[in-house]
Protein backbone atom coordinates (compact mmCIF):
# COMPACT_ATOMS: atom_id res chain seq x y z
CA UNK A 1 0.00 0.00 0.00
CA UNK A 2 1.31 3.41 -0.95
CA UNK A 3 2.51 5.35 2.08
CA UNK A 4 1.44 8.98 1.89
CA UNK A 5 4.06 10.14 4.33
CA UNK A 6 6.90 8.82 2.20
CA UNK A 7 5.51 10.18 -1.08
CA UNK A 8 7.95 12.95 -2.05
CA UNK A 9 11.20 11.51 -0.75
CA UNK A 10 12.36 9.93 -3.99
CA UNK A 11 13.55 13.31 -5.30
CA UNK A 12 17.17 14.37 -5.31
CA UNK A 13 17.51 17.59 -3.34
CA UNK A 14 20.21 20.20 -3.80
CA UNK A 15 20.94 22.20 -0.66
CA UNK A 16 23.18 25.22 -0.30
CA UNK A 17 24.15 24.99 3.36
CA UNK A 18 27.79 25.97 3.24
CA UNK A 19 29.17 27.64 6.36
CA UNK A 20 26.06 26.72 8.35
CA UNK A 21 25.90 24.13 11.12
CA UNK A 22 23.82 21.04 10.35
CA UNK A 23 22.54 18.70 13.05
CA UNK A 24 20.93 15.47 11.86
CA UNK A 25 18.50 13.56 14.02
CA UNK A 26 16.77 11.79 11.17
CA UNK A 27 16.87 9.35 8.32
CA UNK A 28 18.04 11.76 5.62
CA UNK A 29 15.67 10.53 2.90
CA UNK A 30 12.62 10.64 5.16
CA UNK A 31 13.39 14.12 6.47
CA UNK A 32 13.46 15.53 2.92
CA UNK A 33 9.68 15.24 2.61
CA UNK A 34 9.42 18.14 5.03
CA UNK A 35 11.33 20.62 2.88
CA UNK A 36 10.20 19.41 -0.52
CA UNK A 37 10.09 22.96 -1.88
CA UNK A 38 13.44 23.94 -0.44
CA UNK A 39 14.81 25.54 2.70
CA UNK A 40 14.25 29.24 3.45
CA UNK A 41 17.58 31.03 3.31
CA UNK A 42 19.03 34.28 4.56
CA UNK A 43 22.44 35.89 4.69
CA UNK A 44 23.01 35.31 8.41
CA UNK A 45 25.05 32.20 9.07
CA UNK A 46 25.37 32.38 12.85
CA UNK A 47 21.62 32.30 13.59
CA UNK A 48 20.62 29.57 11.14
CA UNK A 49 21.59 26.15 12.47
CA UNK A 50 19.69 23.44 10.66
CA UNK A 51 18.16 20.48 12.49
CA UNK A 52 16.69 17.66 10.42
CA UNK A 53 14.29 15.24 12.07
CA UNK A 54 12.08 12.60 10.53
CA UNK A 55 9.05 14.61 11.58
CA UNK A 56 10.15 18.12 10.49
CA UNK A 57 13.11 20.30 9.59
CA UNK A 58 13.96 23.55 11.31
CA UNK A 59 16.35 26.45 11.47
CA UNK A 60 17.36 26.91 15.10
CA UNK A 61 18.44 30.29 16.41
CA UNK A 62 20.83 29.89 19.39
CA UNK A 63 20.62 33.61 20.16
CA UNK A 64 16.84 33.41 20.54
CA UNK A 65 16.66 29.81 21.89
CA UNK A 66 13.85 29.02 19.49
CA UNK A 67 13.34 28.26 15.82
CA UNK A 68 13.61 30.81 13.03
CA UNK A 69 11.27 28.57 11.07
CA UNK A 70 10.04 24.98 10.90
CA UNK A 71 9.14 23.13 7.69
CA UNK A 72 6.94 20.05 7.51
CA UNK A 73 4.66 17.99 5.31
CA UNK A 74 1.09 17.26 6.34
CA UNK A 75 -1.46 14.88 4.92
CA UNK A 76 -3.93 12.36 6.28
CA UNK A 77 -1.16 9.80 6.70
CA UNK A 78 0.40 11.86 9.50
CA UNK A 79 -2.88 12.23 11.41
CA UNK A 80 -4.01 9.32 13.56
CA UNK A 81 -5.52 8.31 16.87
CA UNK A 82 -2.39 8.29 19.03
CA UNK A 83 -3.01 9.93 22.39
CA UNK A 84 -1.38 13.29 22.96
CA UNK A 85 1.90 13.02 24.85
CA UNK A 86 1.16 13.74 28.52
CA UNK A 87 4.60 14.48 29.94
CA UNK A 88 6.39 17.79 30.33
CA UNK A 89 7.76 19.48 27.25
CA UNK A 90 11.17 18.06 26.36
CA UNK A 91 14.54 19.79 26.17
CA UNK A 92 16.08 19.09 22.77
CA UNK A 93 19.47 17.57 23.53
CA UNK A 94 20.57 17.61 19.91
CA UNK A 95 21.38 21.28 20.56
CA UNK A 96 25.00 21.49 21.79
CA UNK A 97 25.49 22.37 25.45
CA UNK A 98 27.34 25.56 24.54
CA UNK A 99 23.95 27.00 23.52
CA UNK A 100 21.09 27.53 25.95
CA UNK A 101 18.60 24.66 25.79
CA UNK A 102 15.04 25.79 26.46
CA UNK A 103 13.29 23.94 29.27
CA UNK A 104 9.68 23.31 30.22
CA UNK A 105 10.02 25.43 33.36
CA UNK A 106 11.26 28.45 31.41
CA UNK A 107 7.65 29.18 30.44
CA UNK A 108 6.12 28.62 33.88
CA UNK A 109 4.29 31.73 35.16
CA UNK A 110 5.49 33.74 32.16
CA UNK A 111 2.01 34.54 30.84
CA UNK A 112 2.85 32.79 27.56
CA UNK A 113 1.81 29.38 26.29
CA UNK A 114 4.27 26.80 25.06
CA UNK A 115 3.07 27.20 21.50
CA UNK A 116 3.59 24.29 19.14
CA UNK A 117 4.92 25.17 15.72
CA UNK A 118 4.18 21.69 14.37
CA UNK A 119 0.90 20.89 16.12
CA UNK A 120 0.68 17.73 18.23
CA UNK A 121 -2.28 16.40 16.21
CA UNK A 122 -0.30 16.80 13.00
CA UNK A 123 2.03 14.04 14.16
CA UNK A 124 -0.43 11.66 15.78
CA UNK A 125 0.09 8.54 13.69
CA UNK A 126 2.41 7.04 16.33
CA UNK A 127 3.86 7.83 19.75
CA UNK A 128 7.37 8.68 18.56
CA UNK A 129 6.14 11.23 16.04
CA UNK A 130 3.73 12.78 18.50
CA UNK A 131 6.38 13.05 21.21
CA UNK A 132 8.69 14.86 18.77
CA UNK A 133 6.30 17.82 18.65
CA UNK A 134 6.91 18.41 22.36
CA UNK A 135 10.61 19.09 21.89
CA UNK A 136 11.35 22.65 22.97
CA UNK A 137 12.98 23.40 19.61
CA UNK A 138 9.45 23.10 18.14
CA UNK A 139 7.99 25.54 20.66
CA UNK A 140 7.78 29.33 20.78
CA UNK A 141 6.10 31.71 23.23
CA UNK A 142 2.54 32.54 22.21
CA UNK A 143 -0.12 34.47 24.09
CA UNK A 144 -3.05 32.29 25.18
CA UNK A 145 -5.40 34.25 22.91
CA UNK A 146 -3.25 33.55 19.86
CA UNK A 147 -2.34 29.95 20.66
CA UNK A 148 -5.84 28.87 21.70
CA UNK A 149 -7.74 31.11 19.32
CA UNK A 150 -7.10 32.01 15.69
CA UNK A 151 -3.77 30.14 15.41
CA UNK A 152 -5.53 26.96 16.57
CA UNK A 153 -8.46 27.62 14.26
CA UNK A 154 -6.10 27.86 11.31
CA UNK A 155 -4.58 24.54 12.39
CA UNK A 156 -8.08 23.05 12.41
CA UNK A 157 -8.56 24.34 8.87
CA UNK A 158 -5.34 22.64 7.72
CA UNK A 159 -6.40 19.40 9.41
CA UNK A 160 -9.74 19.55 7.60
CA UNK A 161 -8.00 19.99 4.24
CA UNK A 162 -6.12 16.76 4.88
CA UNK A 163 -8.82 14.59 6.46
CA UNK A 164 -11.84 15.73 4.47
CA UNK A 165 -10.39 16.91 1.15
CA UNK A 166 -7.36 14.58 0.92
CA UNK A 167 -4.91 17.44 0.39
CA UNK A 168 -1.15 17.21 0.72
CA UNK A 169 0.25 20.27 2.49
CA UNK A 170 3.76 21.68 2.73
CA UNK A 171 4.08 24.14 5.57
CA UNK A 172 6.57 26.72 6.81
CA UNK A 173 6.01 28.56 10.10
CA UNK A 174 7.92 30.65 12.59
CA UNK A 175 8.11 33.95 14.41
CA UNK A 176 8.80 37.54 13.47
CA UNK A 177 11.09 39.16 16.04
CA UNK A 178 11.12 42.94 16.16
CA UNK A 179 11.43 43.85 19.83
CA UNK A 180 13.92 42.36 22.26
CA UNK A 181 11.31 40.83 24.57
CA UNK A 182 12.22 37.58 26.30
CA UNK A 183 10.46 35.28 28.74
CA UNK A 184 10.64 36.71 32.27
CA UNK A 185 13.00 39.36 30.87
CA UNK A 186 15.92 36.97 31.32
CA UNK A 187 17.34 37.42 27.82
CA UNK A 188 17.20 33.73 26.99
CA UNK A 189 14.04 32.81 25.06
CA UNK A 190 12.85 35.45 22.61
CA UNK A 191 9.17 36.27 22.28
CA UNK A 192 7.97 36.73 18.69
CA UNK A 193 6.01 39.91 17.99
CA UNK A 194 3.97 37.99 15.44
CA UNK A 195 3.78 34.46 14.06
CA UNK A 196 3.65 33.47 10.40
CA UNK A 197 2.63 30.38 8.50
CA UNK A 198 2.80 29.52 4.80
CA UNK A 199 0.72 26.57 3.57
CA UNK A 200 1.15 25.13 0.08
CA UNK A 201 -1.94 23.12 -0.86
CA UNK A 202 -1.62 20.29 -3.36
CA UNK A 203 -3.74 17.28 -4.28
CA UNK A 204 -2.46 13.95 -3.09
CA UNK A 205 -1.69 11.62 -5.98
CA UNK A 206 1.22 9.65 -7.38
CA UNK A 207 2.64 12.59 -9.28
CA UNK A 208 5.24 14.95 -7.91
CA UNK A 209 3.46 18.14 -6.78
CA UNK A 210 4.99 21.06 -8.65
CA UNK A 211 4.22 24.67 -7.83
CA UNK A 212 2.82 26.85 -10.59
CA UNK A 213 1.17 30.26 -10.68
CA UNK A 214 -2.21 28.67 -9.96
CA UNK A 215 -1.13 26.68 -6.90
CA UNK A 216 -3.23 27.52 -3.87
CA UNK A 217 -1.06 28.98 -1.10
CA UNK A 218 -2.21 30.53 2.17
CA UNK A 219 0.11 32.90 4.00
CA UNK A 220 -0.83 34.38 7.37
CA UNK A 221 0.89 36.64 9.89
CA UNK A 222 -0.84 36.94 13.26
CA UNK A 223 0.06 39.34 16.09
CA UNK A 224 1.30 37.68 19.24
CA UNK A 225 -0.92 39.60 21.63
CA UNK A 226 -3.96 39.23 23.82
CA UNK A 227 -7.48 40.34 22.90
CA UNK A 228 -7.65 38.53 19.55
CA UNK A 229 -8.97 35.09 20.55
CA UNK A 230 -12.35 35.51 18.83
CA UNK A 231 -10.97 37.03 15.65
CA UNK A 232 -10.92 35.08 12.39
CA UNK A 233 -7.60 33.83 11.07
CA UNK A 234 -8.74 34.92 7.60
CA UNK A 235 -8.34 38.53 8.77
CA UNK A 236 -4.58 38.00 8.92
CA UNK A 237 -3.84 36.63 5.47
CA UNK A 238 -0.87 38.26 3.80
CA UNK A 239 1.61 37.61 1.00
CA UNK A 240 4.72 35.46 1.10
CA UNK A 241 6.69 38.48 -0.04
CA UNK A 242 5.57 40.42 3.03
CA UNK A 243 6.70 37.55 5.27
CA UNK A 244 10.04 37.58 3.47
CA UNK A 245 10.43 41.29 4.14
CA UNK A 246 9.55 40.87 7.82
CA UNK A 247 11.79 37.83 8.42
CA UNK A 248 14.66 38.46 5.96
CA UNK A 249 14.19 34.91 4.67
CA UNK A 250 13.89 34.01 1.02
CA UNK A 251 11.32 31.27 0.46
CA UNK A 252 11.27 29.13 -2.70
CA UNK A 253 14.64 30.47 -3.84
CA UNK A 254 15.09 27.41 -6.06
CA UNK A 255 12.13 28.45 -8.23
CA UNK A 256 12.48 30.71 -11.28
CA UNK A 257 12.25 34.38 -10.33
CA UNK A 258 9.21 34.95 -12.51
CA UNK A 259 7.32 32.20 -10.71
CA UNK A 260 8.48 33.48 -7.32
CA UNK A 261 7.14 36.91 -8.15
CA UNK A 262 3.81 35.44 -9.19
CA UNK A 263 3.12 33.29 -6.14
CA UNK A 264 4.82 35.45 -3.52
CA UNK A 265 2.90 38.63 -4.34
CA UNK A 266 -0.50 36.94 -4.48
CA UNK A 267 -2.77 37.13 -1.45
CA UNK A 268 -5.08 34.20 -0.76
CA UNK A 269 -8.82 34.81 -0.91
CA UNK A 270 -11.22 32.51 0.89
CA UNK A 271 -13.41 30.24 -1.16
CA UNK A 272 -17.04 31.34 -1.62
Amino acid sequence: MFNKILFPIFIAFGLQLSAQKIWFDADDSLSKVNYYYGLPINSKKTDSYYIFKNQYALSYNPQKSTANWVAWNLNNGWIGETDRYKGQFITDTIIPKKHYRAKHKDYTNSGFDRGHIVRSKERSNNEINNRSTFLMSNIFPQTPDLNRGLWLNFEYYCEKLCTQEDKNLFIYAGGVFVSDSTLHGKGKIAIPDSCFKIVIITDFNNKLPQINKNTEIIAVMMPNKEGIRREKWQNYTTTIRNIEVQTSYNFFSNLPQELQDSIENKKWNSKP
